[in-house]
């Protein structure tokens, strides 16, 4: 009994050393999904679920062993490579169509400056300086109101969106607001830089929740009466000096704000690209808006402190009339008739 079943055991084991063994394979790619299994150098057909198809998938590889009849995919792009790309394409493509939109406005104010106003110096020393700084403002701020534009960010983080609304109300009222006034004064200044700031902070920032809304409001209102305020101050005191460094350090800060709106919403994958925006667009806006500025800077009205060029004095005419002014209804009196002596002194009535 025990001989045949040691014979039986020793034909089992013989006919498992004569098996062929088999090899499994698994391939995964660089996110650890499965690309292909297969058995001894055969494909096996992965299984699929609904919304998940993409996750499971066959090697370009073993395609063609799978099913003959078909022709190979195309190797797909990784799903992080993608965004990356677009990414900087949208800022290679904002960047220079911001160079060329610079170079188009001076371009035409040049023009312009030579075929009507090459007479008229007292324009040119009065407003040159002023409407260069508000090229420039004007273009980064579009620049960079565009690139906003680009992606949809409304699932960006609190943190962000409160930095979207206080970064553009407080650039856009600051730089507007200083530029005009050094040409128009305080109030307009203010004014002016307070509107803006508070509408694009608030247009910018809407998407995000009323916390970052309320910061484009708190941002456009401190931004506008600073900015003029400060530059106001400034204009018997090396104005010309003080803003070159003016413009730099707020063009630092919008293209700090625009790496870290990449780092934390484009990269991160919480903003989607929407429709970027193009040169006919930009170029359009930027026209508009300094076309609209440097009237206002022209025609607008003055304060009893504006820059009037570097040969003439800083502080002199009579600002303008204040609509809202109370009349008291008493007659105006006649000035009193004044003489003056050989000396330049004043002499009053006899």
């Amino acid at each position: 009994m025990n001989e045949k079943r040691g014979r039986a055991d020793s034909a089992a084991h013989a006919a498992m050393q004569d098996q062929t063994p088999f090899e499994l394979r698994i391939r995964f790619d660089a996110d650890r999904r499965i690309l292909a299994i297969s058995l001894n150098d055969d494909p096996l057909e992965l299984p699929t679920r609904a919304g998940h198809s993409g996750l499971q998938r066959l090697h370009p590889d073993h395609a063609g062993a799978a099913d003959p009849g078909k022709a190979a995919p195309e190797p797909a792009i990784p799903h992080a490579v993608r965004p990356a790309r677009d990414a900087r394409n949208v800022l290679y493509g904002l960047t220079r169509n911001s160079a060329i939109t610079l170079a188009m406005l001076l371009s035409l104010q040049y023009g312009v400056y030579r075929t009507a106003l090459s007479e008229r110096t007292e324009l040119v020393e009065r407003y040159g300086w002023w409407i260069l700084y508000l090229d420039l403002s004007v273009v980064a701020l579009v620049a960079t109101l565009s690139y906003l534009r680009s992606y949809v960010y409304a699932q960006a983080s609190h943190m962000v969106g409160m930095m979207i609304g206080m970064t553009i109300g407080m650039q856009v009222s600051t730089m507007i607001g200083g530029v005009l006034g050094a040409t128009n004064g305080f109030f307009v200044g203010s004014i002016v830089g307070m509107a803006l700031g508070s509408i694009y902070g608030v247009v910018t920032a809407w998407r995000c929740g009323p916390m970052a809304v309320m910061h484009g409001l708190m941002a456009g209102v401190m931004g506008g009466t600073m900015g003029a305020m400060v530059v106001v101050m400034m204009l018997p005191d090396h104005v010309l000096i003080f803003m070159p460094v003016f413009t730099t350090v707020n063009l630092l800060i919008l293209i700090w704000f625009t790496y870290l709106f990449y780092q934390e919403c484009v990269t991160g994958t919480r903003c989607d690209l929407a429709r970027p925006v193009g040169l006919a667009g930009q170029l359009g806006a930027t026209l508009l808006t300094v076309g609209f500025l440097t009237a206002l800077m022209i025609v607008g009205p003055k304060g009893p402190m504006v820059w009037k060029g570097p040969k003439r004095t800083l502080i002199g005419g009579e600002p303008s009339a204040n609509p809202f002014e109370l009349k008291d209804g008493t007659p105006t009196p006649a000035p009193k008739a004044t003489g003056e002596m050989a000396c330049g002194a004043a002499m009053g009535p006899p």
